[in-house]
């Protein structure tokens, strides 16, 4: 599998059309899972109007939030036909794309989001979907075992700017070491980890599953895991977010509630049903077996959609690091950075 591409035939190519009474009637899975929703409802409902809607989603054919939203009816369920525009490389992609009006609605890292919004990007994020799945792994042989052992080797990483390396240079800079500056990053495509760290010429890597997850368990022998997010206060934090674009947001607000509240439902479906969650994944991404993507689900924090007041304090939380590591100018306050930058889009 090349980690920086999905799969030719990706679930989330897959377009729901709805048609008459195709809002009222779901899957039963759906009208199960509303048993156990929580009581308190949203002040803000959408409108229950049929729309058509752009989203891109990095490595969408591997995203289990996603495959549940299209496949169980989330979607449906909130009259929406989500239509994939193409399959970004990376979040930086999908913000692009999002800049270029190839789409409406975009999902990547916090940690991606941020240093673009900050410099003008014109959109707002609306919804923290799931925590980060980001692994720091070492070369067996290399005797690292302490963090502060990474300084002056080098470490991959599949894309030079990706959200992994902000993460762990946070992680490193609470530790007081400058990972930004101190690390030799190296640039590498996933499919040639393998043998630079088999010929010793890299000594770690940074990833995010499921490429960090193959890697570990294809080669043990050659990898081991130092730390990850998946562990402590970092697994109780959202990383994967949804941004909508201003345009988007002033042209049809209904259109950002729906599919908030249909991807906040299903992200809540799949953490309750996680190997089934991983079957749809699996189905749609041959490269991956069943068994691979339940094992990898279950050594995975819990899957904990964010809104709100919520979304605001861990973003501020976000933007507070990224001034840490010297990617946003300290010159504002975080918090006054995570209001400008969130939208409560729930909030009626």
């Amino acid at each position: 599998m090349s980690a920086q591409g999905p799969s030719s035939a990706p679930a989330f190519r897959r377009r729901i059309v709805l048609t008459g009474l195709a809002g009222l009637a779901v899957a039963g899975t759906v009208g199960a899972f509303e048993h156990h929703r929580h009581k308190r409802s949203p002040r803000r409902q959408p409108d229950g109007q049929y729309r058509k809607l752009r989203l891109i989603w990095p490595h969408a054919d591997t995203a289990p939030v996603l495959a549940v939203a299209y496949q169980k009816g989330f979607f449906a369920r909130y009259s929406l036909d989500v239509e994939g525009v193409f399959t970004p490389q990376n979040g930086n992609d999908a913000l692009d794309a999002l800049v270029a009006g190839k789409a409406d609605y975009a999902v990547a890292p916090a940690l991606t989001w941020l240093p673009r919004l900050y410099s003008g990007l014109p959109a707002s994020l609306v919804l923290g979907i799931q925590p980060g799945t980001f692994r720091l792994l070492v070369r067996r042989g290399a005797n690292i075992t302490r963090l502060d052992q990474l300084v002056g080797r080098t470490v991959a990483v599949p894309d030079k700017n990706a959200a992994d390396k902000f993460f762990f240079a946070i992680m490193m800079r609470r530790k007081g070491i400058n990972a930004m500056d101190g690390i030799i990053w190296t640039d590498m495509p996933a499919e040639q980890m393998v043998d630079a760290a088999s010929a010793r010429t890299l000594d770690a890597l940074v990833a995010h599953d499921p490429l960090a997850w193959q890697l570990l368990n294809s080669h043990p022998d050659l990898f081991a895991e130092l730390v990850s997010s998946n562990t402590g206060h970092y697994a109780d934090r959202t990383s994967l977010i949804l941004g909508a674009s201003h345009t988007a947001l002033e042209t049809d607000p209904d259109a950002a509630t729906a599919l908030t509240l249909a991807l906040r439902d299903a992200a809540k479906w799949a953490n309750q049903h996680r190997d089934e969650a991983a079957t749809l994944v699996a189905d749609e991404s041959p490269e991956f077996s069943t068994e691979t993507m339940r094992a990898m689900m279950r050594h995975q924090p819990a899957i904990s959609p964010v809104t709100g007041h919520a979304l605001r304090d861990q973003i501020a939380q976000y933007c507070d690091e990224l001034q840490l590591i010297g990617l946003l100018p300290d010159t504002e306050a975080a918090a006054d950075i995570a209001r400008r930058t969130t939208r409560n889009v729930l909030n009626g």
